[in-house]
């Protein structure tokens, strides 16, 4: 199964490196001088080999090139790199550097392979550069949805023979800023996994779901319930998780009870059941 940090033989992700970086920093900034540093890390691992250097300031000796060509960057320690063995422990920071790993890697790294490839598609012509980038590369918003919605979308897209660009086209509230992907792919989900009639448009799906959440803010179920003994952190609790992020980021429930939840949950599957098979 392939990771997002390097999906594909001409794709890599370097979006976390180094691990020592300023806030909102992006690689696009700095291209040509990112470049340069590249292939001079490059050229100065091949030559003297792997050894312990301390990083200094923003940069890390061992982020470089990792092709000739000059297309593919990342960490020149990574075990995918080295046969299996990690080398991170080289720098200072390889333990940080071994945790990290990005929301939108671990959603995508719980699709299935086609549905990888399916949605890699729509950056295969990326450099290194805008495939690290935030700003250029739409996955690292688009995978926020989840692989419930992701893998419905994709099958959606088979049955309608559509490329991955059509189903944007079509489904538009998967890049649309006004959706947040982590607090609203549950009403998505429902609407996705319902007997809607075949044939609802991208603007059917959205206004439906927009019914929904209107109706789950208007029901007295909703208020955030007070801060009491039996209650816990909102995502601690035994639900799935895309109900609880919809509860703690669209409902500001910072805290829940059990019994809170599952009055709740109970509630919008009623409203959802009434709703997306009318």
């Amino acid at each position: 199964m392939a990771s997002l940090c390097s999906p594909s033989p001409l794709l890599s992700c370097f979006a976390c490196c180094p691990p020592i970086r300023p806030r909102n920093y992006d690689h696009l900034d700095h291209e040509a001088i990112l470049k340069r540093e590249f292939r001079a890390n490059r050229l100065d691992y091949l030559r003297n080999g792997p050894m312990f250097r301390p990083i200094v300031g923003f940069s890390c000796w061992a982020l470089g090139f990792l092709d000739e060509e000059g297309r593919r960057a990342g960490c020149l320690l990574h075990p995918s790199r080295n046969g299996g063995q990690d080398l991170r422990f080289l720098i200072d920071y390889g333990e940080k550097c071994a945790r990290e790993s990005c929301r939108a890697a671990k959603a995508f790294e719980r699709l299935s392979a086609e549905v990888q490839d399916f949605w890699i598609s729509l950056v295969g012509d990326f450099d290194s550069f805008l495939f690290s980038s935030r700003r250029t590369n739409p996955l690292f918003h688009i995978l926020l949805w989840g692989p419930p919605v992701l893998e419905r979308l994709h099958r959606e897209a088979m049955d309608e023979n559509w490329s991955v660009r059509e189903l944007l086209r079509r489904r538009t509230f998967i890049t649309d800023p006004a959706w947040n992907p982590i607090a609203h792919r549950f009403l998505f989900r429902l609407a996705l996994e319902s007997d809607a009639p075949k044939g609802h448009t991208c603007w059917v799906d959205e206004t439906l779901c927009r019914i929904l959440q209107d109706r789950i803010h208007n029901h007295s179920a909703a208020r955030p319930p007070s801060r009491e003994e039996s209650a816990v952190f909102t995502h601690l609790l035994p639900f799935e998780g895309d109900l609880l992020d919809f509860l703690r980021l669209d409902l500001g429930w910072e805290f829940a009870g059990y019994g809170a939840v599952r009055q709740l949950e109970a509630v919008i599957m009623e409203m959802a059941g009434l709703l997306f098979r009318t």
